[in-house]
């Protein structure tokens, strides 16, 4: 049985990389003694993977991780994720379960696009008069930065993959059609929104958007001054989920 699980990790938790997140998942689903699958052969571990890893010290409300199980236990999935979050914690938690097909893949290889809230952690770190420059920012035909992989670094145009842009939450959610009702971001300064393109083929970070922004302004970047907090992520069209009696 296969499952897509939409989780929140916020607080001290943002400072954990993405392999101590796999672990916090491993021992969770230990301690909760679920049905869990595994792989086979001489080193056997169970079957999940994440649509995206968070980088260190960045929050999120819109994380996803795949999990196969041989069996779920008789709950409804309200209660399952009730269930699961009792051997979880305050600052990463379950937030949604849903049932994939038989077929179904992974996450990562169905992502598009996310949503970011880039939040000030104290007034005057975005650069003066930043919306007026921000519009001067992104109405170039062009935006060029050069990307950094482990492997190679080249130059590339990001203006094509900054999808949608808003000051305000209530632009943003307009242009996206998406709803957040709870935010955990524990900060609530002047706000950036981005829905940028994520995915295995070209995934633009927000940080790459932010350090062509400061350049734009000749502006420096203060150290850990602003907060990026994932809203969400977007994924193709999957086959009709299954639903638990």
């Amino acid at each position: 049985m296969k499952t897509r699980m939409r989780f929140t990790k916020t607080g001290s938790v943002k400072f954990i990389g993405h392999l101590d997140c796999m672990r916090f998942f491993q021992k969770a689903l230990r301690r909760a003694q679920l049905d869990v699958a595994y792989s086979q052969g001489f080193s056997p571990h169970q079957l999940m993977s994440f649509a995206s890893p968070l980088g260190v010290g960045i929050t999120s409300d819109g994380e996803y991780i795949d999990i196969e199980f041989h069996s779920l236990p008789d709950l409804s999935l309200p209660d399952l994720i009730h269930y699961l979050n009792q051997f979880m914690t305050e600052e990463l938690f379950v937030t949604e379960i849903q049932i994939m097909p038989d077929h179904f893949k992974n996450s990562m290889a169905l992502l598009n696009a996310a949503d970011y809230m880039i939040v000030e952690k104290e007034p005057g770190v975005f650069p003066e008069d930043w919306r007026g420059r921000w519009a001067d920012f992104i109405s170039q035909p062009e935006i060029r930065v050069l990307k950094k992989t482990k492997k190679s670094e080249k130059e590339m145009d990001i203006r094509p993959f900054i999808l949608v842009h808003a000051f305000q939450m209530d632009a943003f959610t307009e242009r996206t059609g998406e709803e957040f009702h709870e935010i955990h971001c524990p900060y609530q300064g002047d706000s950036l929104f981005l829905q940028l393109t994520s995915g295995s083929e070209i995934n633009i970070k927000p940080e790459l958007v932010m350090d062509a922004f400061y350049n734009f302004c000749h502006t420096e970047i203060k150290p850990y001054s602003y907060q990026i907090h994932r809203l969400q992520m977007h994924f193709n069209p999957t086959p009709e989920k299954k639903v638990l009696p």
